[in-house]
């Protein structure tokens, strides 16, 4: 069952990716009706860009429709706690979803439609149709990331916090034990290149993840708090007077931190 499902869903995903020139070749034969000859081929080649440039948005309404609906019907709105492998639905319901994430590839090399939406509102509003809780002005993985998060809808993130390419993963499977849990992300909070959150942590506001960190699951980066290491040990915390206000530039003054820690900003 398992194989003749994830089969379907690949040869669906490759009739996707094909269907705006199928689509811009109907349009075309119309537009001609059935009379190709009389036109030249600048003509011909014109007419069916046209038409492909116009499909394309049709499509990507049609597969963000399979995608979310594909979401809600498998997944539902996922809630705190534990899924076993051999007790619940929950790891099986989440493969059939993924396996149609490949009909998202439907761009031009098969690349992902959400590779064109990286740091725009567009992503934002894509998370918060799966369940993700973001607030304003949030840039989400402007260079990327793999993977994206996992449980959008046990994800919450402030105003004006900015996720790089950094894994938000509020799941952790432990012998065989499926356990999912949310995830906080304050306001003003940074998550830094190859950084990642895990379940039950939190930022606390103006918190910033440097590059390379994991913090581990339940921990907590307090108010203010920089923190580097794999994985994350205590880190540095800028005093309310040294942290900048709304409308200042956000560069920290490198007087007024640790000699390691400008090392690691590369501004000392």
């Amino acid at each position: 069952c398992h194989i003749a499902w994830s089969t379907g869903c690949m040869a669906f995903a490759s009739a996707v990716a094909r269907l705006p020139l199928v689509l811009a070749l109907l349009l075309a034969n119309y537009h001609f009706t059935n009379n190709w000859m009389s036109y030249s081929a600048s003509e011909l080649i014109l007419w069916i860009t046209l038409y492909m440039l116009c499909m394309y948005p049709v499509v990507l309404c049609f597969v963000l429709v399979v995608d979310i609906g594909s979401k809600w019907a498998f997944m539902g709105r996922r809630m705190p706690g534990s899924h076993s492998w051999d007790t619940s639905s929950y790891s099986q319901r989440w493969q059939l979803y993924l396996s149609l994430a490949p009909v998202r590839g439907f761009a031009s090399g098969e690349h992902d439609f959400l590779g064109f939406f990286l740091g725009s509102q567009f992503l934002v509003w894509y998370y918060r149709a799966l369940g993700a809780r973001i607030g304003k002005n949030v840039c989400l993985y402007p260079n990327g990331a793999d993977p994206m998060m996992t449980e959008p809808e046990l994800v919450t993130i402030r105003d004006g916090a900015c996720i790089d390419d950094a894994s938000l993963i509020a799941h952790l499977n432990t012998q065989g034990v499926f356990t999912i849990n949310r995830l906080e992300i304050g306001e003003r909070c940074v998550m830094r290149t190859f950084s990642r959150l895990q379940q039950s942590a939190v930022m606390e506001p103006r918190s910033v993840l440097m590059e390379h960190t994991l913090v581990l699951p339940a921990d907590t980066v307090k108010t203010n708090e920089w923190r580097q290491g794999w994985p994350a040990g205590q880190g540095y915390v800028e005093e309310d007077n040294d942290a900048w206000e709304d409308g200042e530039s956000p560069v920290m003054d490198s007087r007024k931190v640790a000699a390691e820690t400008r090392a690691l900003l590369c501004c000392g």
